[in-house]
């Protein structure tokens, strides 16, 4: 576990674990408000405790298998971010796909980069095998991530029209790759 100050709020992140399993409720509370505050982001509807118990629980099988690597953010012991990359299977096995999210109040300071960071490192260290490719997917209206993850070095590479629902709006998917061969 690592201790940081982010906007002079120390955070501590540390590696998904089992022990995670005893504060699944944290990370409910944690995906439900940005939820709430309609963040884009592909949930829509709020989590229960069951369905959160299970997502944990496969990325811990995950993790296990060297296909996932999964970071958590907590301020004051509230979840304030979490990123992972996440192996496919197959013939696409050397793709990773990215995912972060920042809790409202913690974006900004840093952390949305620091997590980015350590996670691709992880990623490079733990996963078997090693990805090649980062992808990820943004919605076409989410100009700050796509500000953030060009800054990072990911690339544009395809847009998939109308892919996402948001605001009662039919929104484009933009597809961003970052190669680390």
């Amino acid at each position: 576990m690592k201790t940081k100050i982010f906007g002079k709020k120390k955070i501590k992140i540390k590696k998904l674990s089992r022990g995670n399993l005893k504060n699944v409720k944290k990370l409910q509370n944690f995906i439900n408000s940005l939820i709430k505050e309609d963040a884009q982001i592909f949930l829509n509807r709020e989590l229960s405790l069951k369905q959160e118990k299970k997502w944990l629980e496969e990325r811990l099988r995950r993790i296990k298998n060297r296909k996932t690597v999964f970071l958590i953010a907590k301020h004051n012991d509230i979840v304030v971010g979490t990123t992972q990359i996440d192996l496919r299977k197959e013939r696409q096995n050397h793709l990773g796909n990215f995912g972060i999210i920042v809790r409202k109040g913690y974006r900004g300071i840093g952390l949305g980069t620091y997590l980015t960071g350590e996670i691709i490192k992880l990623a490079k260290k733990e996963l078997k095998p090693k990805p090649k490719i980062i992808k990820l997917g943004v919605f076409s209206t989410n100009k700050i991530a796509i500000r953030f993850y060009r800054k990072y070095g990911f690339k544009k590479v395809a847009k998939i029209p109308k892919h996402n629902q948001f605001k009662g709006k039919l929104v484009d998917e933009i597809i961003m790759f970052l190669d680390l061969s």
